[in-house]
């Protein structure tokens, strides 16, 4: 009867208490197949001394390191701008020429600039029959000194007339400006 008691679970959470007496620390499934390998692999080395250099080893040492820099070196084709520019030289001869030939042939230096001495009474006649004129048309033919000439530059007025304009009309308003 006592080994029933004392297999029994009541004995067992009154003796241990509320913990769990099988429990594994925290993240051990997850390092568990890292250390595994790490003692397989442990077990398959040698156990002689891993660190021994072969005999003369340092002494062909040097002559393999720079044969094999040696054997890095590659013969290097060289262009020259010399013979480069001596290739470039008559084709760019030529397009000079050419080029110089071309607008020597074309006239740009025209002088039938037109005007309105030389279209005759008839062209302009025609002109303006069959076409419409707009304000834009006559501000572009203007010139800007007769836009910015005084409005009373075409009118004849006497100074007795705009003395008699000052006296009759009521300039109160031009007095009181003044002040």
């Amino acid at each position: 009867m006592e080994n029933e008691t004392r297999n029994s679970e009541q004995f067992i959470k009154s003796t241990l208490g509320n913990k769990n007496p099988f429990a594994t620390p925290d993240n051990y499934f997850d390092a568990i197949e890292d250390q595994f390998s790490a003692k397989l692999a442990e077990e398959n080395f040698s156990k002689e001394n891993p660190f021994k250099v072969s005999d003369n080893y340092f002494e062909s040492l040097e002559d393999t390191i720079l044969a094999k820099v040696e054997s890095g070196k590659k013969e290097v084709k060289v262009i020259s701008l010399k013979d480069r520019l001596l290739k470039v030289i008559p084709f760019a001869a030529a397009a000079s020429i050419i080029l110089f030939i071309g607008l020597n042939t074309f006239n740009f230096n025209t002088d039938n600039t037109a005007s309105l001495d030389s279209l005759s009474d008839a062209d302009i006649e025609y002109w303006l029959d069959s076409n419409t004129l707009h304000t834009t048309d006559i501000a572009s033919v203007l010139e800007d000194d007769l836009l910015e000439e005084n409005a009373f530059y075409f009118t004849d007025i006497e100074d007795e007339s705009i003395e008699d304009y000052i006296n009759t009309d009521d300039n109160s308003y031009l007095l009181n400006e003044l002040k």
